[in-house]
């Protein structure tokens, strides 16, 4: 994507929050990111204030304010956790190693919180410089890592951008309470999707 077609908003620097200093700190940022995520799921991140969380947490404001700047790297953060949290998984692993089954992680119940926190943080960003730059990285980390994953597609990046987009779309249809079609005749339909990118290398 060339940095002409990214909003002047999502062009400038994220800035993640410092890491703990103490396993006492590793500990309390883990507990708000679980706490934050759950939050998020449940009520949607613009209802939900940096005080709510504190309150779950039993911490006040002003701490949980100094493990993270703002609301909009909060949920940046949550998003970056619950991916590598879902990719240490035995379930997600065995998924990716399985070419019948792996195109089954676009939509599958495992990554539906995700997906749900994606569409907020795709909505916010609109309107949030922060949120809007930690998604750009975000989401330039997902391309590189889709497309190390995927094989037997003669253009790897359309392929790439398809997975992507199109789970971005799953995840919206989610969000409406929208019913899935059937999960195999939806494996065939993506997978002759793909496959019409170009002719399968061995």
């Amino acid at each position: 994507m060339s940095a002409s077609s990214v909003p002047a908003a999502a062009r400038r620097q994220f800035v993640p929050p410092p890491p703990p200093r103490t396993p006492k700190a590793a500990g309390t940022r883990r507990l708000l990111l679980d706490l934050a995520a759950r939050l998020f799921i449940e009520r949607g991140y613009s209802a939900v204030s940096m005080n709510d969380i504190a309150v779950a947490a039993g911490l006040t404001k002003g701490a949980v304010y100094g493990h993270f700047r703002s609301k909009g790297q909060l949920l940046v953060e949550v998003i970056r956790w619950k991916h590598a949290e879902r990719e240490q998984s035995p379930e997600f692993l065995a998924a990716l190693g399985d070419p019948d089954h792996a195109l089954d992680l676009m939509y599958d119940e495992a990554g539906r919180e995700i997906r749900l926190l994606d569409v907020d943080a795709a909505a916010a960003a609109r309107h949030d410089p922060d949120i809007a730059a930690g998604m750009e990285e975000l989401h330039r980390e997902r391309h590189d890592w889709i497309r190390n994953a995927i094989v037997g597609v003669a253009d790897p990046d359309v392929a790439t951008w398809l997975i992507f987009v199109l789970s971005l779309g799953i995840g919206m249809r989610e969000a409406t309470g929208a019913p899935m079609p059937d999960l195999e005749r939806l494996r065939t339909g993506l997978r002759t999707a793909l496959n019409s990118l170009g002719d399968q290398r061995d």
